[in-house]
């Protein structure tokens, strides 16, 4: 028997062992395959016309990929079909350019500076040019994993009993069963093969071995359910031996991918989140670049020259970093310091005497609700939604903890545990990240945790509407596209309790939703800017008023109960609830000084 080639032996056959170390220094500082290193424009080389692409894997987007797409398929007609855990603002590019055929996702629409929808989508949708295929976002997880892992279905609670479910039925998309066990209703989700795939990494090796930053959000199954091509951008391309530091972080194996192309902030204008990798570092999301393109989203007209401006003149990324320009990258970098808001505490100053909004009203309200609930059914996680019910889980977090009751704060992009920092409101805002004490991803969060045997668990969630049976609609309001479930319907499925925040009036409190995204089985209560519905015998009744202006409760249960859009019970001992004080305003105020969710 011979050795293998290259390796050092003595002609007597015992092994050199000067030869042999400098063998296995060199093995180990080689990468494992051929280099699949490309340019970005040849990397998204990969996508054909009709193709299903997939864009997401973790919080960092590949949003140059996005625009590189945009760039090279502009004035063709490709029908794609665009599959994202989330579609937001820079979404809209693809669309208004006339790339997309069909979007499967769990949200569509504006998340900062507050949730809504974008006109981009709402008008695609309403001409027909642009189908939506929504989703909850475990159940696009789960439809991800069950093709990575080649699986026929994968059961979940979510959906079942909802608009959002029976459509994806007729669709012939999600079959309802019962469990044979006796466990109740579930559905079953097929699995989905996107035809490209792409991924943006904080690093990755010229084989392709990627490191994706926690926490995973969606995570990497979408890699390994591609059918034909998977496509890694990365902030640096390392060599392997320097990669090997990090392996506890690679989550994509190069054996998988055709192409890796470098693309430094090439998550812009999202974040990346790198804490854990300092030799690269991360960013934080450009909050300026995002609302000067939502705002161009509302005029087909500025969108487009908007477009013009940072795509399509464009001839590369590079370029595009150029524009930018370097001061405001290096801001971007400087914002992922997690002591950053002590330099930024004027902020506050603007709104710290004004009257108190309804917004904040609703956020205090529903802390208070929420630290009584927690109490009396020993709860200890909360999941909460974008918009006013952040602020009021936050809000109730604060309080119960000053209170020595152990309670933990999730988010359903796998943060768990995590301390909400003063300032910024947004859910996922950078410096919020790492102040967790675990970081996973969305089946871990939204399946197992808040979801999962034993859950003890409550989420606060938004609504566009909400109705006697607590069903909530944030999918659509007299046909118009709103923004979708997000995970909202998985929270409401499978939560220990939800809570409802919402604005008091017959429009957002309709006898019966026009659509249900959401069920109402676990809701305890409906809070809003006026009242407190609590459930009682199964039936939501208004047990709180708040006193406004010193009126007599007779008149605010009066205002209450005209102000609802069914015959709403009264509990004989309705309570007469103080408006927020001083202390409660100054709290919401330090979370949210702008007032993007409850201004």
């Amino acid at each position: 028997m011979s050795a293998p080639p290259g390796f050092p032996l003595m002609a007597g056959g015992p092994v050199a062992g000067g030869a042999l170390a400098e063998h296995w220094a060199r093995r180990l500082a080689a990468p494992n395959g051929p280099g699949k290193r490309v340019g970005l424009a040849e990397a998204v080389s990969a996508v054909r016309p009709g193709d299903t692409v997939y864009l997401g894997g973790s919080l960092a987007r590949p949003m140059a990929a996005t625009f590189e797409l945009t760039r090279r398929l502009h004035g063709t007609d490709p029908r794609l079909t665009v599959v994202a855990p989330a579609v937001g603002n820079p979404h809209a590019v693809l669309v208004a350019a006339g790339l997309v055929a069909k979007v499967v996702t769990s949200l569509h629409g504006n998340t900062f500076p507050a949730p809504g929808p974008n006109p981009v989508f709402t008008e695609a949708d309403r001409s027909g040019t642009v189908r939506f295929e929504d989703w909850s976002l475990l159940t696009l997880v789960l439809r991800l994993y069950a093709a990575a892992t080649d699986v026929p279905f994968l059961p979940t609670r979510s959906l079942v009993g909802t608009d959002l479910g029976r459509d994806l039925a007729r669709a012939g998309l999600l079959t309802s069963v019962d469990d044979p066990y006796g466990g109740g209703p579930a559905a079953l989700v097929p699995p989905l093969h996107p035809d490209v795939t792409f991924v943006h990494a904080l690093m990755a090796d010229e084989t392709g071995n990627a490191v994706l930053p926690p926490p995973y959000y969606d995570d990497a199954w979408a890699v390994f359910a591609a059918r034909r091509a998977v496509v890694v951008t990365a902030e640096r391309i390392v060599p392997t031996a320097q990669l090997r530091r990090y392996a506890p972080y690679v989550r994509v194996p190069g054996s998988v991918v055709t192409a890796v192309a470098e693309a430094p902030f090439g998550g812009h204008p999202h974040q990346l989140p790198g804490d854990l990798v300092p030799e690269v570092g991360g960013y934080h999301d450009d909050y300026e670049f995002l609302d000067e393109l939502r705002q161009v989203c509302r005029d087909p007209e500025a969108l487009s020259v908007w477009i013009k401006k940072w795509v399509l003149d464009l001839p590369d990324h590079e370029a595009y970093l150029d524009l930018l320009g370097p001061e405001r990258l290096a801001t971007l970098r400087g914002r992922t310091r997690a002591e950053g808001w002590q330099r930024e505490l004027t902020r506050l100053a603007p709104r710290w005497s004004a009257p108190a909004t309804d917004g904040e009203l609703t956020a205090a309200l529903g802390a208070r609700y929420l630290r009584r609930l927690v109490r009396a059914e020993d709860l200890r996680l909360a999941l909460a939604g974008v918009g006013v019910s952040t602020i009021a889980a936050w809000l109730a977090a604060d309080g119960l903890r000053a209170e020595g009751v152990a309670f933990d704060l999730l988010a359903e992009g796998g943060m768990y545990g995590y301390t909400p920092l003063p300032l910024d409101p947004y859910l996922f805002n950078y410096r919020n990240l790492f102040t967790s004490t675990a970081m996973s991803n969305v089946q871990t969060i939204l399946d197992v945790v808040a979801g999962g045997h034993g859950n003890r668990a409550v989420g606060v969630l938004g609504a566009a509407q909400v109705d006697r049976t607590g069903a909530i609609n944030t999918s659509r309001v007299r046909g118009r596209l709103l923004t979708g479930s997000g995970g909202g319907n998985d929270i409401a499925s499978t939560a220990r309790a939800v809570v409802v925040t919402t604005v008091h009036d017959r429009a957002r409190l309709p006898e019966s939703v026009e659509y249900v995204t959401s069920p109402g089985t676990n809701v305890r209560a409906i809070v809003t800017d006026r009242a407190v519905l609590e459930r009682r015998d199964d039936v939501l009744v208004l047990t709180g008023v708040v006193d406004r202006d010193g009126a007599e409760r007779d008149v605010l249960v009066r205002d209450a109960v005209q102000r609802c859009g069914w015959d709403l019970p009264v509990a004989p001992d309705v309570a007469l609830l103080p408006g927020v004080d001083a202390a409660e305003l100054a709290a919401v105020r330090t979370y949210d000084p702008v007032g993007h969710f409850v201004g």
